[in-house]
């Protein structure tokens, strides 16, 4: 079945870029054979490493051009999650989907629910609004991230959203003071605002504060709220 409708997507997508005149008709049928090949969420960077692989040496621009246009021709779709660079999905004709991505490792979990659909349709009428298209994403931790942390970890890998409590301060004398000055001590709860590269900043009541990565890796914590509620972390 996944055959036939490749093959069918095959031809229409040649016939498309015929009809459009566009030129390298067979590298473009390549980047889709690729694409269609792994059914997954893709870079333009990716997807170019796996054509190089395959001995199709394409360029940069052309691969992401292309991408464009199986977008343009509703082959695929184009997803834009934090922190990453754009990615696409193969588009299945009459079918929707929502997203699960997981802020630490990048994993992208498709997922659909009816009863979510339906209620957002509800929502949409309850305002007089007609519903053409939505996209849902929730950000998180996936369960692989979850069972690697352990009930105290270092504050940098907490993820935005969470609170956590304080509950070590590692490093030398002049680290702790360091933080010490700050208003970080062993005790002090915070939120996190955010993370990932550059200064991680955090919200100590009312105050926000920057914290360099060699510093914010200092500070051993343990989580108390995951968006506003508490957390219960799996058992071993």
């Amino acid at each position: 079945m996944t055959s036939n409708l490749h093959n069918e997507e095959r031809r229409q997508f040649e016939r498309l870029l015929r009809q459009q005149g566009m030129n390298r008709l067979g590298d473009r049928l390549a980047v889709l054979e690729a694409f269609l090949a792994c059914e997954d969420h893709l870079s333009a960077e990716k997807l170019q490493k796996d054509l190089a692989a395959q001995g199709r040496h394409l360029e940069p621009e052309f691969v992401a051009s292309t991408l464009g246009m199986l977008t343009r021709f509703g082959l695929a779709s184009c997803r834009h999650f934090d922190n990453q660079p754009d990615l696409y999905e193969h588009r299945h004709l009459g079918e929707h989907h929502d997203h699960l991505i997981c802020t630490r490792c990048g994993s992208i979990t498709e997922f659909h629910h009816p009863e979510l659909e339906k209620l957002k349709h509800g929502v949409a009428e309850e305002h007089g609004f007609h519903h053409l298209s939505h996209r849902l994403q929730i950000y998180g931790l996936c369960a692989k991230c979850r069972e690697r942390r352990t009930p105290t970890l270092p504050l940098t890998l907490a993820s935005p959203g969470e609170r956590v409590r304080v509950e070590r301060l590692a490093g030398g004398e002049q680290a702790q003071r360091h933080l010490e000055d700050m208003g970080i001590s062993v005790g002090s709860e915070l939120e996190v605002i955010t993370s990932g590269a550059g200064p991680m900043v955090v919200a100590r009541g009312g105050t926000r504060l920057a914290l360099g990565q060699g510093v914010a890796g200092k500070v051993q914590v343990s989580l108390l709220e995951r968006n506003g509620h508490a957390v219960k972390e799996p058992t071993s």
